[in-house]
């Protein structure tokens, strides 16, 4: 529904906001950041929309009384401010929301966007985005006649830590915006999302799928062995036939999938109570059928890890027929231990073992894990 390839930044205007909690400073910039090189404005543009892709869309809410981040939005699309106005607006409710003892001061740099689209209409988008971590930087000057060295601080290009784009479409429902938030909790996330932003999000085939398949994963590893005693094997076959079910099905029919993956009807009861528990914490809204999106179906599958992690000695990949692992407890070595049993065995290749290692490591491991599977 957008497309960012061929956006410019039009007008950038950053202001310091600190924590209003602790008493933190509010510095408000008067003017705009001066013109940008041609080669700052491709940095600064692909740190801004890498990584606010979609297609999970949010909206303003929809309330008679707007929010006063909505009011200054809406005040700049139309001009009935100017962009430096605006944007002291936007600080000043950021600054208003930043209560929490864990938010971090940092940055707020809000930009104007020309040539983005939306909807295969050309038009401009508001984007914020705040910065908070810094680090270290070792700068080396090699233009005198001995190297020098010089210790900065700043921020890293390479991960965006909060950002918004809201697109001057839809108007009437909200406007539409995709953002990014890598909080490390849910109180965190929702200074930014909930008390700065109050937008909610968008429901459609890849939401509800996405959310569904969070919501399986969560009832399976939490829900299940806090009220039934079952082996952890049982868990990794749960997680196995629940990935395979949003793998296989065009239509994700939410009686049909407790029936077949779960079976038995108290588990199935327990589901159904966690489902309305699950969409009601969390404010969304889950069909009874749905398409399977495929982009969040193979999003999602890479959390549904079926691997036994034992102490830091080994892990065992689970895929097949729970029936065949046993668990139990040895007595004389007080120690705890599975049983496999199996009709044939074979060493792994290196190839096996680089794609193992890549299918649970996390991403920034890829590479190195994948230069060492090969020098193997």
């Amino acid at each position: 529904m957008h497309n960012l390839s061929k956006a410019t930044i039009k007008k950038l205007v950053i202001h310091r906001v600190g924590n209003s909690g602790r008493e933190e400073p509010l510095v408000l910039s008067e003017r705009h950041v001066r013109s940008l090189k041609e080669e700052e404005q491709d940095t600064l543009l692909n740190y801004f929309l890498k990584g606010l892709k979609g297609p999970e869309y949010h909206s303003f809410g929809l309330d008679e009384e707007s929010s006063e981040t909505q009011k200054a939005v809406e005040a700049i699309f139309q001009t009935a401010v100017s962009f430096i106005d605006g944007s002291h607006s936007l600080a000043k409710e950021l600054y208003k929301a930043s209560t929490h003892t864990q938010v971090k001061s940092g940055d707020l740099i809000v930009v104007e966007f020309e040539n983005v689209v939306f909807n295969e209409l050309v038009t401009n988008a508001i984007g914020l985005f705040k910065c908070e971590t810094k680090k270290g930087v070792m700068m080396i000057d090699p233009s005198l006649e001995q190297f020098s060295l010089e210790f900065l601080e700043g921020y890293d290009l390479g991960k965006m830590e909060k950002g918004c784009i809201i697109f001057n479409s839809e108007e009437k429902d909200g406007y539409r915006s995709i953002l990014v938030d890598n909080a490390s909790t849910v109180e965190l996330a929702n200074y930014w999302k909930r008390d700065f932003l109050d937008m909610h999000v968008i429901q459609n085939d890849f939401t509800m799928t996405k959310d569904y398949m969070t919501m399986c994963k969560s009832f399976v590893l939490e829900q299940v062995p806090e009220e039934f005693e079952v082996d952890r094997t049982v868990q990794m076959e749960l997680l196995n036939r629940s990935s395979g079910y949003f793998e296989e099905h065009e239509e994700v029919n939410t009686k049909e999938f407790a029936t077949s993956i779960l079976e038995q009807p108290e588990l199935i009861e327990s589901f159904e109570n966690y489902k309305e528990q699950y969409q009601e914490e969390r404010g969304v809204e889950i069909q009874d059928e749905f398409k399977a999106d495929k982009p969040a179906v193979k999003a999602g599958k890479k959390f549904f890890k079926s691997v036994l992690k034992l102490d830091k000695n080994f892990h065992i990949y689970v895929h097949g027929n729970p029936q065949n692992i046993e668990s139990g407890f040895d007595e004389e070595r007080g120690m705890k231990y599975y049983k496999v049993f199996f009709k044939e065995e074979r060493y792994a290749s290196c190839e096996d073992f680089a794609s193992f290692c890549l299918s649970i490591s996390k991403p920034p491991l890829k590479k190195n894990i994948e230069a060492t599977a090969i020098q193997i």
